[in-house]
């Protein structure tokens, strides 16, 4: 089964994390096939619109795989690379020449937080809830979405949401500023606002728009300044509180 689904339809790009048995959370394999999408549709989509979103009913994604994190518990390199690498797809994602919007189709938690936040919009269903929890596991944000979050949000409201590590509902989200519109599923997002007024824009009106932030983007040094986010985090990755925090939340899971 392939951890990472994409498919173009009328102008539009969908990428939709496949693990739904396992929260949609992202594993070394599951990254690997998400960059390579990220960037076939830099390289060779005219597309006007890219839309990110989780398989199944429950989650859109609860951050990285808790067994692939333990499983670096004695390699500090191998975290590094792997967080280094999903800090790669968040600011892919982010410099795409399309407009992106994220479609938080369930649980959204910690890196899944962050993966929301490279997008443009971030569309969420009524049921969704939406946590920057890696606060409770004793970790900031670490893939660099938090500095990515920061370029697109008031500062009160999005240190409300790193340093709270509550989970919200969709509606607080929204008065938060982190969703911008309630929509009742994928069908429904269609004829939402954004989706709707952009298909009679031209592909390239889009892209243009795009490359202006972009450039400011570049001037700005977003790359390294993300990066110096994971590297900043590392330190306390393998805490014995961390350690201790990812196994409890483990066993909830396995209950």
């Amino acid at each position: 089964m392939a951890e990472v689904i994409n498919y173009q339809r009328d102008e539009i790009e969908y990428i939709f994390l496949n693990r739904p048995n396992y929260g949609n959370c992202i594993d070394e394999n599951t990254a690997d096939r998400l960059l390579e999408v990220i960037q076939e549709i830099r390289l060779k989509s005219q597309s006007k619109l890219v839309i990110l979103t989780g398989e199944g009913l429950k989650y859109f994604c609860t951050g990285g795989d808790l067994n692939t994190i333990l499983n670096f518990k004695n390699d500090l390199q191998a975290l590094e690379s792997f967080s280094l690498k999903m800090c790669e797809i968040i600011y892919q994602i982010a410099m795409l020449p399309q407009i992106t919007i994220c479609f938080i189709n369930g649980y959204s938690l910690g890196g899944g937080c962050e993966l929301a936040s490279a997008c443009d919009f971030r569309y969420a269903n009524h049921n969704a809830k939406i946590g920057f929890i890696q606060g409770r596991l004793g970790i900031p944000t670490s893939w660099g979405g938090g500095t990515i979050l920061l370029e697109k949000m008031n500062h009160q409201e999005w240190i409300t949401l790193l340093s709270s590590s509550n989970i919200y509902t969709a509606f607080q989200a929204k008065k938060l500023g982190f969703i911008h519109e309630l929509s009742k599923d994928l069908i429904s997002l269609h004829n939402e606002s954004f989706i709707n007024l952009s298909r009679g824009i031209p592909a390239q009106i889009h892209h243009e728009n795009k490359k202006i932030l972009i450039r400011k983007w570049n001037e700005q040094n977003l790359k390294k300044r993300m990066q110096e986010e994971v590297f900043s985090a590392m330190p306390l990755w393998f805490s014995d509180e961390h350690i201790k925090n990812i196994e409890q939340f483990t066993k909830k899971l396995e209950k």
